[in-house]
């Protein structure tokens, strides 16, 4: 190796697959709460209803796969800021463009077909401008609106805002005081369940900048763990364990400390196998993540309709399900990968 080079970023497909079982968490969680298809099933309703810890997921995995890329790049000074902010914008902003617009298309196609919006003052011009700049997650708004499922993108971008200067404590970081830094996140994520007993971890507009950070920041923390070789596999598989506890005690930090344990076993198991449909959806769990508003929409008219038994519900659930993995393969695939590799070649020019 030579004296410029920089290691090679180590792959870990099973991290990418792993987001599809966060992201599915979250679609039936929406899907339950409007069909209410596992009403009385006990356990498995209690699970469903929990779907919205699959974000924490997706929040941990967010600061654990930054630290995987950039550990040992780590973006210097303001230039390497402003090239890591716009590699990352150029992967989120146009699909959450797009699909912002694709809503403003659906509500007024539906006002013009006299069909009745649900809450109309959603669709304001002050929301849908701090949605399109996603700074809806900053405390800036107290209502759901436009495609509401993009919050969680706006405090993401905080954390990717954040992430230079936090990457460098982190890494220069001894174990000890990593291992310190973990446990205080989680006394933190406890400390936030507490306040508010019925509402747990499910804070998105208001302190969703605090539930997002603390756990960005375990996930950052977690990774240079594992780098270190720190985190033995066994340490880890048992961690998953926390997931059903926390679940049966009802604390969501319990669930969200196994959602990291399990985080970890998977960045720790072996293989580079890349291919499937499973690692495709992984890849396009974003565009998962965002499209499901547009199957809610469907969803919604369909119940306005008809009202389905417990068999009808179940296959609504699995149709919803299906649709919004299906539609967000597609926004993935003719919006995400094109117009992400159309920048970076902007980029590359410019640089040139």
């Amino acid at each position: 190796m030579g004296a410029n080079d920089k290691p090679a970023v180590q792959r870990r497909p099973a991290l990418t697959r792993l987001r599809v079982l966060l992201i599915g968490w979250v679609l039936v969680y929406h899907l339950e709460l409007p069909l209410r298809a596992l009403r009385g099933l006990g356990f498995l309703e209690g699970v469903a209803l929990k779907g919205y810890l699959g974000v924490d997921g997706f929040f941990l995995l967010s600061g654990f796969a930054l630290v995987l890329g950039y550990a040992h790049r780590p973006p210097e000074g303001f230039a390497g800021w402003r090239m890591f902010m716009r590699g990352r914008l150029a992967r989120v902003l146009p699909l959450h463009w797009a699909l912002l617009l694709a809503m403003v298309a659906m509500v007024l196609a539906a006002m013009a077909a006299g069909l009745a919006v649900n809450a109309p003052e959603r669709f304001g011009l002050r929301d849908f401008v701090l949605q399109a700049l996603l700074l809806h997650g900053w405390e800036t708004t107290s209502q759901f609106a436009w495609n509401y499922p993009s919050w969680a993108l706006s405090v993401i971008l905080a954390g990717y805002i954040a992430f230079p200067p936090l990457l460098a404590g982190v890494v220069a970081a001894p174990v000890a005081l990593l291992w310190l830094l973990a446990g205080i996140a989680a006394m933190g994520l406890l400390a936030l369940g507490a306040m508010d007993p019925g509402l747990q971890l499910n804070h998105t507009l208001h302190l969703g900048l605090a539930r997002f950070f603390l756990e960005f920041i375990a996930g950052m923390v977690l990774a240079r763990l594992v780098q270190a070789g720190a985190v033995a596999r066994w340490a880890a598989t048992l961690g998953v364990g926390l997931v059903p506890a926390g679940l049966w005690l009802g604390i969501d930090a319990v669930v969200v400390a196994g959602l990291a344990s399990l985080v970890v076993r998977a960045a720790l198991q072996e293989g580079q196998d890349e291919r499937g449909v499973i690692h495709r959806l992984g890849e396009a769990s974003f565009g998962v993540y965002l499209a499901w508003v547009f199957v809610e929409s469907v969803l919604v008219l369909v119940l306005r309709l008809v009202q389905p038994g417990l068999a009808g519900r179940l296959l609504l659930m699995a149709a919803g399900l299906g649709g919004t993995f299906l539609a967000g393969w597609i926004a993935w695939r003719i919006i995400e990968v094109p117009a992400a590799r159309w920048l970076a070649g902007r980029g590359s020019a410019r640089r040139a």
